[in-house]
């Protein structure tokens, strides 16, 4: 055995207990885990629990403030969500977080149970039916309101609107595992009787777009805080997977199927535990629903997929469940549990086991595996779990201790670790699940689609979050990002950036020039995401059936034209885009155009992308930001040698709350600026105060531009105070303009 639990004297006689009473009164806290409310439990009488629905999207997901999905009052995850009464499919009757890892053993319990290096196995878990606990471990932090669970929003007509929110519905509950005496009540069995020492907050995300209606995510953050420094910390849900659409002949909760998808058909890892009803319900059910743990990632941590059927007798015949081997080392397992895992050391010894459980029902032959038993009795319980988690390594180095020799990771107290799972349906065709009596095999599909959009949204690949030159993995060595920097962003799709710009003036004339973006201009760089026909949309699939790449949706170009800068004012000058294919006009790209409009005209011009969207996923047509490249300028003939009219600076006066300061930020490299226009060729510009003061001084150098920008920094490079200036533009033979402006800060 590598495993020490096992071993454990504590966990032996833990065991023991807990089989013995368990059986004994099997039946009865059966139905308790079933059909009662245990609120009613004294241990729950002094803290303030509360629980919320996600309705905003398609996906509806109960949430509450004790580490538990889904309340007798209600179901844990509904989809799609419905009010309509026996109308209804229910996904996942409950669930609850679980928590586990490895401290020294307790030695107040005495030197007959416990010697020098002896370790006890801890799990601490939100409450689930069938989980065989029979007290929940989870409580909120506070015994009134403060435990509430906090609503928050993007939406500006929310009461619950918060600014900097990144989704339209966002729930955040702590609690913890360390309230061991509650109401002078003392928890039962053993196990309760010490706690893993850990405080959960918990956030979870729910997002209004349509692309992304069919998921929730779970956001923890996971803090010790106890004395003990945990070894080999894992975190997971276990789920009471019972599928059913109410109202509908033939209702059952052991007909339900469950089973694991490692990558897409085109390849792309989707590492998606899915629930579905083969059969039962004559296809009433045709969708599917999946978990997907998105933090750690499988290349940071080992993730373990487990299934059983849970019954009220356990290790009988129906509570069974299968024994694989771990993935990771190729170890036989046999010490799992075979069914429902009972004690402490069983919970972690299947958290941990590395399993990848095979799938209970044959998409191919669509036939339930031949392997598995009868389910009439038992409840389908699935449980996805990931680590080892911890901030260190380290290796036991006291010989006394039973992991001597072994390395660990270390979760020590005070350290706060992070775990992110997400929930999200597959839809299924109905007339096809009808035919087939079934659910629809095509709810896989659009399941792993999901699920690549859930892994996008959380961490979005190539995008750099936290500034550390670090944007993602290229795992295949196509050029293409195919993960994030591992730093959470929850974004949505981007659209295809902006083209690089450069705008020259004549007379009467301004010229645009993007053709820095286009792929035969000299120098173009094929592999440079920032250019946009080279952009990646990390939400689509490729199809590897063909040769360009579907996730490179670039479409066109908008040449777009303003009187004040300011969003909403822009009009449409022209739109070029790629030919032959079904979106929009279909003229052909171009890389330049002119506009011809009056001298002295004070211009705001931007060119933005577009994108295909993809009605799949119910995505539109995205479309980059007109400040990314907007470009401030007063029409004026090209440069001469000599005063050719009048000199004027623009915006004057300048401004900053008006919001020249952010329109100028974005072509000046973050600095605000102001020009000087219709400047000769060669000339020198001096900057003073009212009182003669110098400032800054410009030289001027360009036969084909006429303005020169000035950055109001002056010669120590520090920001010019309010005021008002005075500008004086020499020719080189003495000849001299003089003019004032006035900076508003």
């Amino acid at each position: 055995m590598t495993l020490y639990q096992q071993s454990e004297k504590n966990g032996r006689l833990v065991n023991a207990l807990i089989k013995s009473r368990f059986i004994v009164s099997s039946v009865c806290l059966f139905l308790t885990f079933t059909f009662s409310d245990v609120t009613a439990q004294p241990q729950r009488e002094d803290r303030f629990h509360e629980d919320k629905n996600h309705k905003i999207g398609k996906l509806w997901v109960h949430v509450t403030n004790f580490g538990q999905l889904g309340t007798n009052s209600g179901r844990g995850a509904v989809w799609p969500g419905t009010d309509i009464p026996g109308q209804e499919i229910q996904y996942i009757n409950r669930g609850g977080w679980f928590f586990g890892g490895i401290v020294p053993s307790d030695i107040t319990q005495g030197p007959d149970l416990n010697d020098p290096g002896d370790l006890d196995t801890l799990v601490a878990e939100g409450f689930t039916s069938n989980s065989v606990s029979d007290f929940r471990e989870m409580f909120p932090n506070f015994p009134d309101e403060r435990s509430a669970i906090e609503v928050r929003s993007t939406g500006l007509n929310s009461e619950f609107f918060h600014q900097g929110e990144i989704s339209g519905e966002k729930f955040v509950a702590a609690y913890t595992d360390t309230f061991l005496n509650t109401a002078f009540y003392r928890f039962v069995p053993l196990k309760h009787q010490r706690a893993l020492g850990i405080e959960v907050i918990e956030k979870s995300y729910q997002f209004s777009e349509t692309f992304v209606e069919d998921i929730v995510f779970f956001d923890l953050v996971i803090r010790n805080v106890g004395k003990n420094h945990i070894r080999n910390f894992y975190a997971g849900l276990m789920i009471f997977a019972a599928v059913v659409r109410y109202g509908t002949p033939n209702i059952s909760a052991h007909d339900d199927a469950t089973g694991y998808l490692l990558a897409n058909s085109s390849g792309e890892p989707v590492h998606t535990a899915w629930i579905a009803q083969p059969d039962g319900s004559n296809g009433f059910v045709p969708g599917a629903v999946g978990l997907r743990i998105l933090r750690p990632t499988s290349h940071t941590a080992r993730v373990a997929y487990n299934w059983w059927f849970s019954t009220s007798i356990v290790n009988s015949k129906e509570d069974w469940g299968p024994v694989t081997p771990d993935v990771y080392t190729g170890a036989p397992n046999v010490n799992d549990p075979i069914g429902t895992p009972v004690d402490d050391p069983e919970k972690y010894i299947v958290m941990s086991n590395g399993s990848i459980d095979y799938d209970q029902f044959d998409l191919g032959n669509r036939e339930f595996s031949p392997n598995i038993p009868s389910n009439e009795h038992g409840h389908l319980m699935v449980f996805l779990s990931a680590g080892p988690l911890g901030i260190r390594d380290s290796t036991i180095s006291n010989p006394d201790d039973k992991m001597f020799g072994q390395t660990v990771k270390i979760f020590a107290p005070g350290d706060s670790i992070e775990f992110t799972l997400a929930i999200f349906g597959g839809e299924g065709d109905p007339d096809i699940a009808r035919e087939l009596k079934s659910f629809d095999p095509g709810a896989l599909v659009d399941l792993s689609r999901n699920s690549i959009i859930a892994s996008s949204v959380f961490d979005t690949p190539g995008i750099d979050t936290d500034g550390d030159g670090f944007a993602g993995l290229d795992l295949d060595g196509d050029g293409v990002f195919d993960t994030g920097d591992g730093v959470p962003d929850f974004a949505a799709p981007r659209p295809p950036p902006s083209p690089p710009l450069q705008i020259t003036t004549g007379d009467g004339v301004v010229k645009l020039d993007w053709s820095a973006a286009d792929p035969t201009s000299p120098g173009y760089d094929s592999r440079d995401p920032s250019l946009p026909l080279n952009a990646v949309n990390p939400f689509l699939q490729d199809n590897p059936n063909t040769e360009e790449d579907e996730r490179k949706n670039f479409e066109g170009f908008r040449v777009l034209r303003s009187q004040t800068g300011k969003p909403g004012t822009f009009e449409l000058l022209a739109e070029f885009d790629l030919a032959q294919n079904d979106f929009s006009i279909n003229t052909g790209l171009s890389f330049t155009f002119e506009d011809h409009v009056s001298n002295g005209s004070l211009l705001y011009y931007s060119v933005v992308s577009f994108d295909r969207g993809d009605p799949a996923i119910n995505l539109t047509s995205l479309v980059s930001s007109p400040l990314d490249n907007l470009t401030r300028l007063v029409v004026s003939p090209s440069s001469s040698d000599r005063f050719s009219g009048e000199i004027w600076v623009e915006p004057n006066p300048y401004i900053a709350s008006v919001g020249f300061d952010n329109i100028s930020s974005r072509s000046t490299g973050g600095l605000s600026s102001i020009d000087f226009v219709n400047v000769p060729s060669k000339c020198t510009i001096r900057i003073l105060t009212i009182d003669g003061d110098l400032v800054h001084t410009l030289v001027h150098d360009d036969p084909n531009f006429s303005r020169v920008r000035w950055d109001l920094l002056n010669r120590d490079g520090r920001p010019v105070a309010s005021g008002i200036y005075i500008f004086s533009v020499e020719l080189p033979n003495g000849d001299r303009r003089q003019g004032r402006f006035i900076v508003m800060k």
